[in-house]
């Protein structure tokens, strides 16, 4: 699982990471953003992780991102003008603390599921989740990311 392989050392990547989202409330008109952004990639026997910084696109700027994944679950923590750790396990639900430079709030995640991909070579990740605030949901969210190797000229 994810706990066993987060200690190993692999060879990083320079790539070109493209994040796509959208969030669905029953409010408002569906909302996506696409990132496109460089970032380090590391992959081994169908685990990894990669790491990007945000930018002000997304409202996080001055946050590394880290993506840690594994067959059927993904783990993104957050570090810096944000911090959060979400752990996506299809299936499961799961409750993370959110803090932002305003403040402090508990969340919670439904992952309906996950379809991993990525490869050596890099590949991509979907994820779709229900976002919660106190158990009520908030948001159903997907979100794609797509690795692509950085060519050297």
């Amino acid at each position: 699982m994810l706990n066993d392989y987060v200690s190993k050392e692999f060879t990083m990547k320079n790539v070109i990471i493209t994040v796509r989202g959208i969030q669905i409330t029953a409010d408002e008109p569906a909302a996506d953003m696409e990132l496109v952004t460089e970032g380090t990639y590391t992959f081994d026997n169908g685990t990894g992780y990669f790491v990007y910084e945000e930018t002000e696109i997304t409202g996080m700027e001055g946050t590394t991102t880290r993506f840690d994944f594994a067959p059927g679950e993904a783990v993104i923590t957050r570090d810096g003008t944000v911090q959060s750790k979400m752990v996506f396990v299809e299936g499961k639900h799961n409750v993370f603390l959110y803090n932002t430079p305003w403040g402090s709030m508990t969340m919670d995640i439904d992952t309906h599921s996950i379809k991993n991909e990525l490869t050596a070579k890099g590949g991509s990740i979907d994820i779709d989740y229900t976002l919660g605030f106190d158990r009520a949901p908030v948001s159903r969210n997907r979100f794609s990311v797509k690795i692509k190797e950085q060519v050297v000229l």
